[in-house]
């Protein structure tokens, strides 16, 4: 039986085919703004394309992510923190909590002995789009993603940034490097900033299991922002080879319910 998952983000759309449980495709794009519902359903064609399969044959297709209303060809949706739940599942069988790190948001949901989610805490307005933050300091930073993604935060030597709002800290980036401050420094301190308020939504309610938590989102491909995150809250996160497709893949879970 073949599902599809769907999940339409501020900055890209991720799209998950599922034949028996097993991923047959997976592709990922730029949302493409006020055209992602078309973009998503180019796409999604794309990924039935390179599973070998038609749209006749998906028994169900459900769109998770802040664009689920735009994928009026999905079968329905589903809300972000069940389908992060049942990715948790699909990773670690015994998954009590699920964190979702992405351009613009940050989820936490934590999971009951039957795969139910018994609580979610989501971002406060003011670390929206720490995901982007890290992005575009990179490209201020002339580093590419991979590259700041090696930087940690103990190459700031001192040097900080407002860690209370991802908009503050930009100013702040900026106004060191008009110092004369290194680059990597910078870096580092934009890392421990991200890290800082991670960690802050982490403990809002009840705080993760330190052995059973699974990270997804495309912020859990920056290694020095997980590397940190770990040793910062003592949580030994499981982070799966792609985890930008977590969501996605929880929905494509659901769709065979």
């Amino acid at each position: 039986m073949y599902t599809a998952g769907i999940d339409i983000g501020l900055e890209n759309i991720k799209i998950v085919i599922l034949k028996d449980a097993s991923v047959a495709a997976s592709l990922t794009a730029p949302s493409g703004g006020k055209e992602r519902g078309k973009r998503a359903e180019a796409l999604y064609d794309e990924a039935l394309l390179r599973a070998g399969v038609s749209r006749n044959g998906i028994h169900r297709t459900l769109a998770t992510g802040a664009g689920k209303f735009d994928a009026d060809f999905a079968d329905g949706n589903i809300v972000e923190e069940i389908a992060d739940a049942a990715a948790a599942r699909y990773f670690l069988k015994d998954a009590s909590a699920a964190v979702d790190i992405g351009a613009d948001q940050t989820r936490v949901v934590s999971i009951g002995a039957d795969g139910a989610v018994t609580e979610t805490v989501r971002n406060q307005k003011c670390m929206a789009g720490l995901g982007l933050a890290l992005e575009y300091m990179a490209e201020r930073l002339d580093f590419s993603i991979e590259e700041i993604s090696l930087i940690p935060p103990e190459r700031a030597e001192g040097v900080t940034v407002n860690d209370g709002c991802p908009v503050f800290a930009e100013l702040d980036a900026l106004e060191l490097l008009n110092i004369g401050v290194p680059r990597d420094a910078v870096a580092g301190a934009v890392t421990r900033m991200t890290v800082v308020r991670l960690n802050s939504v982490l403990r809002d309610k009840d705080f993760p299991d330190r052995n059973r938590t699974v990270l997804t989102g495309g912020v859990a491909k920056n290694r020095a922002v997980t590397d940190a995150l770990k040793a910062l809250s003592g949580i030994d996160f499981v982070i799966p080879e792609s985890p930008e497709y977590g969501t996605a893949l929880g929905a494509a879970l659901k769709a065979a319910d």
